[in-house]
């Protein structure tokens, strides 16, 4: 579900890469990574100090240089994760109770996000397509409830700090303005391709659909403002969760290997991506991936099973990003990136499912 074509013109891409792009909590234990833990391969070091040896960026002897030990290995997952501590104790059960309550809303406030406002943006950006196309516009959806009065979106007041409350209503209303715009636009857009009378080759046409387009741009920053604040106050949540739970490794090593997945949009931006920076980046997708496979999970089983899942699956997204450095990242490939990251989205809701049940 989360789109990395840099393209975002003729689809709702421009809301669903911030949807998913965010790291959704569709199940309780889901959401943010910390991309802070990261470190880019080789950057803090790799060549022995005044061993003469030359080392390229992957890491191999350079042409024509005397062999020598390869650099240390790297450690893609932080310590904190890597080091198991049983023993954690766990959080008050008012405090648990709490942090359930919040990260239902979050369910539910995403749920309504998606299903209700983004396909509604999405209607009228793909009905502005089909204008640009055709030279028709048909009849839009019903204009949903406003999103500053739905009750699924409404934050819990008593839960959230002030700060969050404030950025995330502001989201909201941003939201609403925007949708309101778009409306408007796209119904003079009708009247305009109704009025045979008009002879001016299509200019106020074009003008009103690169209105509504800077419309679906304004929601995306809106939506993300709201987001953001829902994602600060859910991971807060998340964390309290986690406290003293068997599956925290596994768990925040899902949450920080599908956030440096989400950067694609980032690596692969422009027309040549850094072929430097692409090849860093797969490797650290691959070592992140092979160091979880390594953390032992203490609840065999059907959690078991799932978590292997999801590490089988999210080993296809590098061998994607590795056909891309070989063949191109054409619209093909980038697109076979999304798909392959919403398989592991999926299979991650899944090995979720089970750690909940």
């Amino acid at each position: 579900m989360a789109h990395f074509s840099p393209v975002f013109r003729r689809t709702l891409l421009i809301i669903l890469v911030i949807i998913l792009a965010e790291g959704l909590f569709v199940l309780l234990l889901q959401g943010t990574g910390d991309t802070s833990f990261f470190r880019w391969a080789g950057k803090d070091g790799g060549d022995s100090a005044g061993s003469g040896v030359a080392y390229s960026e992957d890491g191999m002897l350079m042409p024509g240089e005397v062999e020598a030990p390869p650099p240390p290995p790297q450690s893609y997952l932080p310590e904190e994760i890597r080091t198991i501590r049983p023993d954690a104790p766990q959080a008050s059960a008012q405090e648990r109770a709490q942090a359930n309550e919040i990260l239902l809303h979050a369910n539910r406030a995403f749920s309504q996000m998606q299903g209700t406002y983004d396909a509604y943006v999405a209607a009228l950006l793909q009905l502005t397509d089909v204008y640009e196309r055709d030279y028709t516009a048909p009849v839009p959806p019903e204009r949903p409830m406003r999103v500053t009065l739905s009750p699924e979106l409404a934050p819990p007041e008593q839960l959230w700090t002030p700060a969050s409350i404030q950025s995330f209503k502001e989201g909201l209303a941003g939201m609403d303005a925007a949708m309101d715009s778009m409306r408007a636009d796209y119904m003079a857009l009708m009247r305009y391709v109704a009025d045979d009378s008009i002879r001016d080759d299509g200019v106020k046409g074009k003008g009103l659909t690169l209105s509504i387009r800077r419309g679906g741009e304004e929601y995306g920053k809106a939506r993300e403002k709201a987001l953001s604040s829902l994602n600060s106050e859910a991971e807060k949540a998340e964390q309290t969760l986690l406290q003293g739970h068997p599956l925290r490794p596994q768990i925040q090593a899902a949450k920080l290997l599908t956030a440096r997945m989400r950067l694609a949009p980032a690596m692969l931006a422009g027309d040549k991506p850094d072929p430097l920076v692409l090849d860093r980046w797969r490797r650290e997708l691959e070592g992140m991936i092979n160091e979880a496979a390594l953390l032992p999970c203490s609840v065999p089983g059907e959690v078991e099973r799932r978590w292997r899942v999801f590490l089988r699956t999210a080993a296809e997204f590098p061998q994607v990003v590795l056909l891309g450095q070989r063949a191109g990242f054409d619209e093909i490939l980038r697109g076979q990136l999304n798909t392959t990251y919403t398989r592991v989205q999926q299979a991650y809701n899944e090995f979720v499912a089970a750690v909940n049940s």
